[in-house]
């Protein structure tokens, strides 16, 4: 059997595989739904490695066995033990222990340089890792999405269900965005959403979903929804000062890097705006941007580097 490297980018939501030959020729680019360690658990984490990676190999007619370097980039990777966790289900589907290198979907960009680097992600969830000019990880946020996550998607989705109850309460009012949440969801009295956060509050993605609603109503100029990007974008922006505090107190960087990640990031121009406004102010002489390749692709990069 022909031999490949495999890299994966699993975040909360989605799940990606990119698998290429010994050439680096892309055989395949493969999707299915995501999960998080640490909030789904180790079971259904492992089910869902499963249902994205087997059919996808069973399609290119490749046996884990034969991989030749596998690096996973997952979400709920938080602690040693979930490292554990979701190599032990890699290497039950049959990948080689010495050709697999599990991370955290955000540390993973921490592979493309070698120089002192930061690199926030706000998705589903949200999360700040650093890497010091000596090499040492620091990490703020991203335990979960109860006590952290701050200026996630589903943070800010859970922000959104807050405000709307409270305008059909009689306490504030989002002429713009309740009725956009009422038009798109149904969610249109506290007993509907009361119910909706009750059957979603362990599945994310469901709630991280209202973001986009969110968006667009404070596009629309809603002074609510624009206030809850103000928030969301404070925090995002506690994260990267946290974690840089803790790079310079450690060892102090000439020049740093902040790479921008997640779909919030990413495709939200509002947050994304705010926190390049903070992080020009709080770290000036920071090079701020979106990372020239994907999170898959540097996973396939890393998957590569194991040969």
């Amino acid at each position: 059997m022909k031999g490949y490297f495999a890299g994966l980018d699993i975040g909360g939501t989605n799940g990606r595989l990119k698998i290429c030959d010994s050439h680096g020729t892309v055989l395949g680019e493969f999707t299915a739904p995501g999960c998080s360690l640490n909030t789904d658990g180790a079971e259904k984490s492992r089910l869902r490695y499963r249902e994205l990676v087997l059919p996808a190999l069973h399609g290119l007619n490749l046996e884990p066995g034969c991989c030749l370097g596998i690096c996973v980039a997952a979400s709920g990777i938080d602690s040693p033990s979930d490292e554990h966790a979701c190599k032990s289900s890699f290497e039950e589907m049959g990948f080689p222990h010495e050709k697999l290198l599990v991370l955290n979907d955000c540390e993973v960009f921490l592979h493309m340089t070698k120089e002192p680097a930061l690199v926030v992600i706000s998705g589903t969830g949200s999360v700040c890792f650093g890497r010091d000019k000596n090499g040492t990880i620091h990490r703020t946020g991203g335990w979960n999405h109860i006590i952290s996550d701050e200026g996630s998607g589903f943070d800010m989705g859970l922000k959104v269900l807050k405000a709307v109850g409270d305008d059909l309460s009689g306490r504030i009012k989002c002429p713009i965005l309740t009725p956009l949440i009422a038009e798109k969801t149904g969610l249109d009295t506290l007993e509907k959403i009361d119910d909706f956060i009750n059957a979603n509050l362990m599945e994310k993605s469901e709630i991280a979903g209202l973001s986009l609603l969110a968006y667009e109503a404070a596009a629309q100029g809603d002074h609510e929804a624009i206030r809850i990007h103000r928030e969301c974008g404070e925090a995002l922006w506690g994260l990267i000062r946290d974690t840089a505090s803790k790079m310079e107190e450690k060892n102090p960087a000439d020049r740093l890097d902040l790479w921008l990640w997640g779909s919030v990031l990413v495709k939200n121009h509002l947050i994304r705006k705010m926190v390049e406004e903070k992080a020009g102010e709080g770290l000036p002489g920071a090079v701020v941007g979106i990372p020239a390749m994907s999170a898959l692709d540097t996973a396939l990069k890393a998957a590569m580097s194991l040969q």
